[in-house]
């Protein structure tokens, strides 16, 4: 982030809690909807990721390298979690 003269969100606090709530309800829902979580969280983050592939310049080689490797680290994520045995979740859920 330095390098890009930036700095961290100011809403961190609120979106680490959000997780930490959400992460704590699939967990006492039981290991397989704890996966499907998992799994859907994997989904959505990849397409976000894919959505910002699709923005970055093609000279940007460097990023495009990070977010590409991203990617593919989500999609395995996700792919380990169904495996493991995810159990799929509610369209209300995945909303």
């Amino acid at each position: 982030m330095q390098e890009l003269q930036s700095h961290r969100s100011y809403l961190n606090a609120f979106w680490y809690l959000q997780a930490y709530l959400i992460g704590l309800a699939a967990g006492l829902a039981g290991d397989r909807w704890s996966l499907g979580f998992i799994e859907e969280t994997e989904q959505q983050v990849t397409h976000h990721l894919e959505g910002h592939l699709c923005r970055l310049p093609l000279a940007d080689t460097k990023s495009r390298k990070i977010i590409a490797q991203m990617r593919i680290d989500e999609q395995r994520h996700g792919k380990t979690a169904a495996q493991a045995g995810a159990r799929p979740l509610p369209k209300p859920i995945k909303f």
